[in-house]
């Protein structure tokens, strides 16, 4: 059963807090209280308990919206290719300047790894096929599947934020997703 739709001023009001969410989250290392959040928007606090019950699922509710404009669109082009390799290196590279620059929204998530897995999992009714044309073509390995994908970019999300933008991010990037064709692997970038 679909949940009812959201009355305007309500939709109005969710907008809001998560546009101010977003604006508290990027100030900061995530420690904005959830009442700053609802002064910024415009609403009490009680408007914003009834559409986000807690810290996480408003900043899910950000991640989701971030998430849809600047990595989705690469995971499309993951979706339309054979060759997989360079479109997945571009979204792990996007998801970790992602989190780079949206530090306070990281550590509101509470779990980046399953805010991320979540949300890639949206797109497994297209990954399997995308899978089969790169294996077919010889750009995967026979054995990887779908569900590899989201959990391979999860683990990016999870791991590589400890290391340090630039060439030697892109190396260990590189020399990550070479497991998914140890045949085809690229020379790894230099540091």
């Amino acid at each position: 059963m679909d949940s009812p739709a959201l009355r305007v001023d309500a939709m109005a009001s969710v907008t809001r807090i998560v546009d101010a969410a977003r604006q508290v989250f990027s100030a900061g290392d995530g420690s904005g209280t959830l009442n700053r959040i609802a002064k910024e928007a415009g609403v009490g606090i009680a408007t914003l308990y009834r559409h986000f019950p807690n810290r996480e699922a408003l900043a899910m509710a950000v991640y989701d919206e971030v998430y849809s404009a600047e990595i989705q669109p690469i995971f499309e082009q993951f979706e339309r290719t054979d060759a997989p390799r360079e479109i997945l290196l571009q979204l792990g590279e996007r998801l970790l300047e992602v989190f780079d620059r949206e530090r306070g929204l990281a550590a509101s998530l509470g779990n980046v790894a399953t805010a991320t897995r979540t949300l890639m999992r949206r797109n497994m009714v297209t990954i399997g096929p995308a899978v089969a044309r790169a294996q077919a073509a010889g750009n995967l390995r026979a054995d990887i599947v779908a569900d590899d994908i989201p959990n391979l970019i999860t683990m990016i999300a999870a791991g590589f934020g400890s290391v340090p933008p630039g060439p030697e991010r892109r190396r260990y990037l590189s020399l990550l997703l070479d497991s998914l064709n140890p045949a085809q692997a690229q020379p790894l970038p230099v540091i």
